[in-house]
């Protein structure tokens, strides 16, 4: 019963805490613009970290780093013409300095609106003087990450909230000069870029699987208790995850199909590589998907199923004793015993043993009924592990 208390509440707390995330993630949602305003309207993101600006300047033989933190107006004057410049913004805080920095680039109004939102789906759009491309970064116990690429003539932008460096790797491989990056134009880094966020998704996926054997070994084997909420929980974010990754495979095949991309035909190569990654992904997606449907279906049915054994053992019990019940209830009747027809063997001095016999020969008669029907057999619809996690 203790028991049965305690994982209750887990329940409860965990349906709380996926509340507040939800609560979280809708109140990002609806945080835009009142109706009818006018459109690239700016509203503040809400709760953003701290702005860091990031400026990489690379071309084949040199690579010059730099980080500000104070303004953006007069850089693009700034940056040399024959070179690539990365341009990594993170944290959203600093509201003046991400409006310069892009009004410095001719970023489009509606543009700046989006990146400030935070709640966009994956996409390309298409400017005179850039494009506009949006990716998920996925998290294991979050909501995704979004970041913004803006990719010019010669320069790629990066806007995103969380202080996390997801593209770290990418800033090492252009310092140390590793790979081919440095050799490639600008276009390279956005492949490079989006290929890092999509290759972000096999750890993720990985981690579901594992999660999604674990909890079908503990339904099955009983070791450890599962709270429905949590299959639920999981069936969520792999579902959020086919979703999101569906709409990134949509936008690298636009990239690829587009007349308007400004990829040259030597990078489809690559977009088609990080293309098929997708497809992988989505394919396993899709299988996991099917398995947390299908945990739902057994975690209720071996509940039904236990539910069941309960009640059938509780029954078994009580048809043992009704013959029992019976014959004491029969000896307990207060009949006149001095009447030769009214119970003789109450006199008898073998009177209780006989009694206590013919209880003893009702049950065991009863029990050795329900075996020979094999009601009462060892026969569990559960399969048995050994101690290597092996189905016997």
């Amino acid at each position: 019963m203790l028991g049965c208390w305690f994982s209750r509440t887990r329940e409860v707390q965990k349906a709380v805490k996926i509340k507040k995330k939800l609560k979280r993630k809708y109140h990002k949602f609806f945080h835009r613009p009142p109706p009818g305003s006018s459109p690239g309207t700016i509203v503040a993101p809400v709760d953003p970290n701290p702005t860091r600006l990031l400026i990489l300047s690379y071309d084949a033989e040199t690579v010059d780093p730099h980080e500000t933190l104070h303004h953006a107006k007069g850089l693009k004057k700034t940056l040399d013409s024959g070179r690539i410049h990365w341009i990594s913004l993170i944290g959203m805080q600093n509201l003046d300095l991400i409006q310069d920095l892009l009004s410095e680039f001719g970023i489009h109004r509606l543009t700046v609106e989006d990146i400030l939102n935070q709640y966009q789906r994956p996409k390309v759009e298409y400017f005179e003087e850039y494009t506009y491309i949006t990716v998920h970064v996925p998290q294991a116990d979050a909501d995704s990450d979004v970041i913004s690429i803006l990719l010019g003539e010669n320069f790629v932008i990066t806007l995103q909230d969380n202080p996390n460096d997801y593209l770290e790797a990418i800033r090492n491989r252009i310092q140390k000069k590793i790979g081919q990056i440095r050799n490639r134009d600008h276009t390279y880094l956005c492949y490079a870029i989006i290929d890092v966020v999509i290759d972000l998704y096999f750890p993720l996926t990985e981690a579901y699987a594992q999660r999604i054997e674990a909890t079908e070994t503990n339904i099955l084997t009983g070791l450890k208790p599962v709270a429905i909420v949590d299959i639920f929980n999981m069936r969520s974010r792999v579902n959020s995850s086919h979703r999101i990754l569906w709409t990134h495979n949509q936008m690298i095949s636009q990239l690829i199909h587009d007349p308007e991309t400004p990829f040259a035909e030597e990078s489809f190569v690559y977009l088609r590589d990080c293309f098929d990654h997708t497809m992988q992904i989505l394919e396993f997606l899709e299988n996991l998907k099917e398995n947390a449907r299908t945990l739902i279906d057994l975690h209720l049915s071996l509940q039904g199923h236990r539910s069941n054994e309960i009640m059938k053992f509780l029954t078994i019990i009580t048809a043992t004793f009704i013959p029992m019940t019976f014959i004491s209830g029969l000896y307990g009747m207060n009949f006149n015993t001095s009447s030769p027809y009214n119970m003789p063997e109450l006199h008898w001095k073998y009177g209780y043993p006989f009694a206590i016999g013919m209880m003893a020969l009702a049950a065991l008669s009863m029990l050795t009924y329900f075996y020979s029907r094999k009601w009462i057999a060892n026969q569990s619809v559960l399969p048995t592990y050994d101690k290597d996690d092996r189905v016997v």
